[in-house]
C-alpha cells in the first residue's frame, strides 16, 4: 500500500485549497490552505499524531480567517475610484444653476431621476419638498454623481 508522509500530505492539501480558491469567487479557502501549510511545517519538525494535526489545522485556519479575511478582502476588491475632477470648481460649476427635467419623482427621503444634457442623473431635493416627474428644477450643487436640485418657479410669460 502506498504511504504518504504527513508533511507532504498537508502541503498538497494546502495547494489544493489554493487551487480551489482560484476557481471560486471570494476569499475563503486560502485560509485553509494556510492552515494546512502551517500544520505541514509543524509535522515536518515535530512528531504529532493525527488528532493534534487536525486540531492545529483547524485552529490556524480559523485564526487566519478571523484575523486576515477583512484585510485580504479589501486588498483584492480594491477601492472605488473617485474622479479627480469631482472637487474641481470648474467641473462642478458647469452644472450648478442649470435647468433639468425631472424624469422620476424626487422625494425628500427618496432620490429620483433628472435629465441634464441628454443624460439621466440621480437627483435629490435640497429643500425637502417633492418634485414631481415632468417638472423643471434647477441644480443647486453636485454631490458626487448626484444632482441636488430645487423647484424652479414657473416662468411668467
Amino acid at each position: 500500500m502506498f504511504s504518504i508522509d504527513a508533511s507532504l500530505f498537508w502541503f498538497l492539501l494546502g495547494v489544493a485549497f489554493l487551487v480551489l480558491e482560484a476557481l471560486t469567487p471570494g476569499v475563503f479557502l486560502v485560509f485553509f490552505g494556510l492552515g494546512a501549510w502551517v500544520t505541514g511545517a509543524l509535522v515536518f519538525f515535530l512528531p504529532l499524531g493525527q488528532g493534534p494535526q487536525w486540531l492545529v489545522f483547524m485552529a490556524v485556519s480559523v485564526a487566519a480567517l478571523v484575523v486576515l479575511r477583512r484585510k485580504l478582502r479589501s486588498l483584492f476588491q480594491g477601492r472605488l475610484a473617485k474622479p479627480d475632477n469631482m472637487d474641481d470648481p470648474v467641473f462642478t460649476n458647469q452644472y450648478i444653476g442649470r435647468d433639468v427635467v425631472v424624469l422620476e419623482t424626487v422625494e425628500p427621503d427618496r432620490p429620483g431621476l433628472a435629465e441634464l444634457n441628454g443624460t439621466n442623473w440621480q437627483a435629490r431635493t435640497e429643500d425637502g419638498q417633492a418634485i414631481m416627474a415632468g417638472r423643471r428644477a434647477r441644480v443647486v450643487r453636485l454631490e458626487g454623481l448626484t444632482l441636488v436640485i430645487s423647484v424652479q418657479p414657473p416662468q411668467q410669460p
